[in-house]
């Protein structure tokens, strides 16, 4: 194996895998010198690590770090950061997965589980083993396992079956990624996933990458929004009440550790939500201003402000001056000037300006003191500058989180189109899995072939169906996407009411030439459909209409190779019939011929075989005709049925009777019951079928062997058998016997 993540093709290769990883772990335990090479280098670096903590490999259960339950509330309360962090994350997981079967589990640095969650019926399996809050999954405890990998390794690492150390973890699968501090870089906890083989998938490992990201990005909000606390340490004695203002101004820390602490502030928050408040109010610190105004956007007329006063009188009056300066040409203009500091008093007394480079904003400064010393302008340009960075970063960052959100989606929703044998059967289950991996309310899938349109899924019955016909309709004539949005909706009605939907956005499907699709999904007020939400379900319209159009595309296959199979069956069933039919023609022609040349040498005896064998002859023609009329019948639906009341031993024996007339040489044994009841049945075809049977018997069995006809009851069904004494049917061509055309030919049969 490789260091790439595991992929497994199918159930067969895990159990050779398994089987394999057994084995080279039985050998490693007992000698220490198995050959590790084949193995992926982390899993081989984790047996040899266990073997050196001296980890007994017969463990099964993990040992618990907490004794009580108010061990584990202290414990969980000494990570709440991290939990808060990670809620959202569970149960977006939880969506993605679905009905998967699997646990999903938090644990912190050292390995300890915080937090489990899944499928209660795996949660339950797994809880036998010492899956559950409290317990140590670090590999010193429970050998090689994800979460005691990831916290060695710190990387992203998928276990299957008898790649864990420890026995008794062969029906498992186990990924897991190291969530990193985002400051100092060190590990501060393990999200891991365990569960059944069908979890074994590349694409899960990226899933839980992205999701280790994110639980990273909201830990740095979650600390960021904590209130500040004094640091101690030994010899400090924290500033009493009772010292003067001027005492207190004197024990502040410097201008230049204050723009440090400011620094690392704004380094802290990557959300571009909260970046631009935590940036104005850092700076009102850094400078002791009574008011701080950040100012980005192009357009002057309306430009987007983020404020942040002081609180009492001084932070009211400071509000007004700076949004009165919001929609100052002057103030504005600063956006663009080259130098980093901006102060004018003859034009605006009261008002600084720092400039932000590269994003067209300035941050504007107002506070008691008209001066600016160069050490504060130095300070404010350097804060403004690292400000304008951290938002640059903040929403790179938040793009490529909202693209990895996107793959996400797509990957799952690629690996859900996969598992579906043909997804147009169900469409339903498409819809739901789309609402819930694009958190919408509801949504439906309309196909249109052959001018019938056919909905999947629960319609919006807020919406008026004439009105929802006419969007469908208009998509379909047009073949472009229809958005309805209440937020940006024209000043004249729309062609279709919103009801109590926010948004409603219809997409084309693309399925072949001769059908398309729409989906049609919808958000309430609670959900508004961004720019990047509608691009997210462009890409999905655009891969579901893929997946059916393939799924239509093998549909065809099927049909055509169906079609092809029933015309070499029809081609050789004409063939045999051909012959069967030149069979008694040339009996026919035989006798006739021989009449006719020795019409007045034929003796009495040999004229009336001679017309026995015509007459015979004659009527097996005649049977073979009306068997290809009643096959044409069958297949138009059209054969008549004319039933009487029929006594069944009578109809067998008149079978049995004229068949033997008709080959003297089948010998036939007949067992009918006495109590066979009266019939409502059609005589003719009954005994037609009963006469093809008989004939296949004698055609295709031993030729000393007799053929036996059987009836009799059983206590729910009347039972007509005939059997011969050859090989019988192969149990492979059994299922086949009734298809249209189809003739098995017998090692026994003649020509």
């Amino acid at each position: 194996m490789s260091e790439a993540p595991l992929h497994i093709a199918a159930p067969g290769d895990l159990e050779t895998l398994v089987w394999r990883m057994a084995t080279l772990r039985e050998q490693f335990l007992a000698s220490g010198e198995v050959d590790l090479s084949p193995m992926r280098a982390v899993i081989r670096d984790s047996w040899q690590r266990c073997r050196t903590l001296a980890v007994n490999a017969e463990v099964q259960l993990a040992h618990f770090a907490t004794a009580s339950d108010r061990q584990l509330a202290e414990l969980r309360e000494r990570h709440t950061t991290l939990l808060r962090a990670a809620s959202a994350i569970l149960a977006r997981l939880r969506v993605t997965l679905g009905d998967a079967g699997y646990v999903i589990a938090l644990s912190d640095a050292e390995g300890t589980l915080l937090e489990v969650d899944g499928d209660p019926h795996c949660r339950r399996r797994l809880a036998r083993k010492g899956l559950l809050p409290g317990s140590n999954w670090s590999e010193a405890v429970a050998g090689t396992n994800a979460i005691g990998v990831a916290l060695a390794t710190g990387r992203v690492v998928q276990l299957v079956g008898a790649e864990h150390y420890c026995s008794g973890w062969q029906d498992v699968t186990c990924t897991a990624a190291p969530v990193i501090h985002p400051d100092d870089g060190k590990l501060i906890g393990v999200l891991d996933i365990t569960g059944d083989y069908r979890l074994a998938h590349p694409f899960l490992t990226g899933v839980l990458a992205a999701a280790a990201a994110e639980v990273q990005r909201r830990y740095r909000l979650e600390w960021a929004r904590q209130p500040a606390r004094p640091r101690t340490f030994p010899g400090w004695t924290p500033p009493i009440a009772s010292e003067t203002p001027a005492q207190m101004a004197a024990a502040r820390p410097d201008r230049a550790t204050r723009l440090a602490a400011a620094m690392r502030a704004i380094s802290n928050a990557f959300d571009p939500l909260y970046t631009p408040a935590v940036i104005t109010e850092q700076m009102g610190c850094l400078l002791d201003a009574t008011g701080v105004a950040l100012v980005e956007g192009a357009s002057i007329d309306r430009p987007q402000a983020y404020f942040w006063t002081v609180p009492g009188e001084a932070g009211e009056q400071a509000m007004v001056l700076l949004q009165a300066a919001v929609r100052d040409p002057i103030a504005l203009a600063w956006r663009s000037r080259p130098e980093p500091f901006v102060h004018m008093p003859h034009l605006l007394p009261k008002l600084a300006g720092f400039p932000l480079p590269d994003i067209g904003g300035v941050i504007l400064v107002t506070r008691p003191a008209q001066a600016w010393p160069v050490t504060e302008q130095q300070c404010g340009a350097t804060l403004a500058a690292h400000g304008a960075a951290m938002l640059r970063y903040a929403r790179l960052y938040t793009d490529l989180q909202a693209y990895a959100a996107q793959t996400e989606v797509m990957n799952s929703l690629v690996f859900f189109l996969s598992t579906l044998l043909d997804p147009v059967q169900q469409l339903d289950a498409v819809v739901q899995r789309i609402l819930a991996l694009t958190r919408l309310d509801t949504g439906f899938i309309a196909l249109k072939e052959d001018q019938r349109i056919t909905v999947a899924g629960p319609p919006l019955s807020a919406i008026d169906q004439a009105q929802m016909a006419a969007l469908i309709e208009t998509v379909f004539a047009t073949g472009q996407p229809v958005w309805l949005c209440r937020r940006h909706a024209a000043p004249e009605p729309l062609p279709w009411p919103l009801a109590d939907f926010c948004d409603l956005v219809a997409l084309p499907l693309v399925v072949n030439a001769t059908s398309t699709g729409v989906l049609v999904i919808g958000s309430r007020t609670h959900r508004h459909i961004s720019g990047e939400d509608l691009s997210l379900l462009l890409t999905i319209a655009q891969q579901l209409g893929l997946a059916l159009s393939n799924a239509r595309l093998r549909q065809m296959a099927s049909e055509n190779e169906a079609l092809r199979q029933a015309n070499q069956l029809k081609s050789a069933f004409l063939t045999s019939v051909s012959h069967d039919l030149r069979s008694p023609l040339t009996a026919i022609r035989a006798s006739v011929e021989d009449l006719l040349d020795r019409q007045h040498a034929v003796s009495v005896t040999e004229n009336r075989a001679l017309l026995c064998n015509i007459a015979r002859e004659t009527a097996r023609l005649s049977r073979f005709v009306d068997q290809l009329l009643d096959l044409s019948r069958i297949e138009a639906g059209a054969l008549p049925i004319d039933r009487e009341w029929v006594e069944l031993a009578v109809l067998v024996k008149d079978v049995v009777t004229s068949f033997g007339q008709h080959d003297p040489v089948c010998r036939i044994e007949i067992f009918i019951s006495p109590t066979l009841p009266l019939l409502y049945i059609d005589p003719i075809l009954l005994a037609q079928v009963l006469w093809n049977l008989i004939e296949n018997a004698h055609k295709y069995g031993p030729l000393a062997g007799p053929v036996t006809v059987e009836a009799f009851c059983t206590s729910t069904h009347l039972v007509i058998s005939v059997s011969d004494r050859g090989p019988g049917i192969p149990p492979a061509e059994r299922q086949r016997i009734f298809d249209r055309f189809y003739r098995f030919v017998s090692p026994l049969s003649s020509s």
